[in-house]
């Protein structure tokens, strides 16, 4: 009985053609991936600052510009490039509640596809003072 130590001739080459069969799929898990990762950082950058501009704006005598100036400082300080074409607004706030929502950009690592788009907002209500009942 003979033992074979090489593989038949018939299977020379087998691992660059899984390779280059396999390769691209890992590439293409491994950016979507990291995409995912910049959206979500995005993301968390824009709902931290929306919660800050709340923050700011509930105090008392404080008011929707407060927060929103606040929203955009946040922004300015910790966004850097991960957050383009930043917008804050204080849409549907009013005396009682403080609304903030924040608007950008995640930057795409894909030629070709567009940045993709993050929102998030916080609302809260207005500190004021009250008499005892």
């Amino acid at each position: 009985m003979t033992v074979r130590l090489r593989p038949p001739r018939d299977d020379r080459g087998i691992s660059a053609i899984q390779t280059a069969i396999i390769m691209p799929i890992v590439l293409t898990v491994f950016v979507a991936a990291l995409q995912a990762a910049l959206w979500g950082y995005a993301r968390n950058l824009a709902q931290s600052a929306a919660r800050e501009g709340v923050s700011a704006g509930r105090l008392y005598g404080a008011g929707p510009g407060a927060g929103a100036a606040q929203a955009r400082s946040h922004l300015d300080r910790n966004a850097g490039n991960n957050l383009t074409g930043r917008a804050v607004s204080t849409a549907g706030s009013g005396p009682d509640l403080i609304r903030i929502t924040v608007t950008g950009r995640a930057q795409s690592l894909i030629p070709g596809i567009p940045d993709l788009p993050v929102t998030a907002e916080a609302s809260g209500e207005a500190e004021r003072w009250t008499l005892p009942n």
